[in-house]
């Protein structure tokens, strides 16, 4: 299978990811391949041998994604030579032997794309969803959407099964670090700091953290609400050919881009990774991480000193406070410290230094030596708040 991307799942696993979409329970066992066809047209018929031996493997339900490298009409291809008969016939009949359909999809028809806005632009349906009967009775209302992306030639898919519902989570403040893309922010600050007038130091910089939510607290369903437009506008722009509109989407997927930056700023500074820089495109890596990290911290129930479980949030804040409050507290303390002898540990220029008033150099030094992703103050605002401003 050399020059074949291929993964075929066919085990009942819990780790739902991005190449085993396996789902056990309910529904049943299924089964599901990830597909690349082999992009030279002369060994198109071993990607049709390969996805036949598949299909003769089992009689599970079976959904199948990818890239096939093929078409199956000529109307999947915009541009450019046509499509010869021969390969889409074989690519068509072989999708009917081995007992799959398309799945259709919901976006823009073509996948991908060569050369746009010059004369030799060429656009295909190259990816697309397959699955047998048994597949689509399991998931009748499955869909295949189309996304936008403007890092790659290739449109993504995104397989639908079911839809799901969210509960909603008690919102509170933290400081984000993509506030500091937005030119208001610093403003936002000034302005809290001196309406804050006469206040203390401490109570300043909390009023400033009330006008950042204030103000920011939005942002994030705007960053989703912009992205789906600008994903809109790029879908609506990809099919027009002529000079205006090929400027129009390069400026669109420019402010999307700019977008994704500030998207992956969110999801990292909620990942705690620490080893991975900004720019490095690693959104969907981030987001992975975050929602790993969410799970793992997720304290669901506790055993008390008694060994009972408890598993409301009533229940398990008093048992860590409990705990907390026996751990540091003094237990069995038997005679005094008045009586034992004392060696000095500390000389005098020692104590000297260290009885110093901090000055504003110590400090700058030690709040810039800090991550700024590490775990902010009790009011939420983190290092890069400080660094900022």
């Amino acid at each position: 299978m050399a020059n074949h991307g291929l993964e075929d799942v066919t085990e009942s696993s819990k780790n739902v990811g991005p190449k085993n979409l396996i789902e056990a329970g309910p529904v049943g066992r299924w089964r599901y391949t990830g597909f690349y066809g082999c992009p030279e047209r002369g060994r198109r018929r071993e990607s049709w041998g390969i996805l036949r031996e598949l299909a003769a493997r089992s009689s599970m339900p079976w959904c199948v994604i990818g890239d096939f490298n093929d078409m199956m009409c000529s109307t999947e291809k915009r541009g450019g030579r046509d499509q010869p008969s021969s390969l889409l016939r074989g690519f068509s009949v072989t999708v009917l032997e081995c007992g799959l359909k398309d799945l259709g999809y919901i976006g823009e028809k073509y996948t991908w794309e060569k050369s746009r806005g010059k004369y030799n632009w060429v656009q295909e349906r190259l990816d697309r969803g397959l699955a047998n009967q048994g597949w689509c009775q399991l998931f009748p209302l499955a869909e295949v959407k189309v996304l936008e992306v403007a890092t790659s030639d290739h449109l993504p898919l995104f397989l639908q099964i079911n839809k799901q519902v969210y509960r909603p989570k008690e919102k509170r403040f933290r400081f984000e670090n993509v506030w500091l893309r937005e030119k208001e922010c610093m403003q936002v600050v000034k302005n809290g700091w001196e309406e804050a007038g006469d206040r203390s130091l401490l109570e300043k910089i909390e009023f400033c953290g009330v006008k950042l939510q204030e103000w920011g607290g939005g942002l994030s369903n705007e960053y989703k609400k912009q992205s789906l437009e600008l994903r809109t506008r790029l879908r609506k722009l990809r099919s027009r050919r002529d000079v205006q509109g090929v400027q129009l989407y390069n400026e669109v997927r420019w402010k999307y881009l700019n977008l994704l930056e500030k998207q992956e700023i969110y999801w990292k500074q909620r990942s705690k990774n620490f080893w991975l820089r900004e720019g490095d495109r690693n959104t969907r890596f981030f987001h992975n991480y975050a929602s790993t990290r969410r799970k793992n911290n997720l304290l669901q129930r506790i055993q008390n000193h008694d060994g009972e479980w408890k598993d409301t949030p009533g229940e398990i804040q008093e048992v860590i406070e409990r705990y907390f409050t026996q751990l540091f507290s003094s237990t069995n303390m038997n005679g005094s410290l008045s009586g034992r002898d004392t060696v000095k540990q500390v000389s005098d220029e020692d104590n000297i230094e260290l009885v110093k008033d901090v000055t504003e150099v110590e400090v700058k030094e030690a709040v810039f030596s800090m991550h700024p992703d590490k775990s902010p103050r009790p009011d939420e605002l983190n290092p890069a708040f400080f660094q900022s401003f």
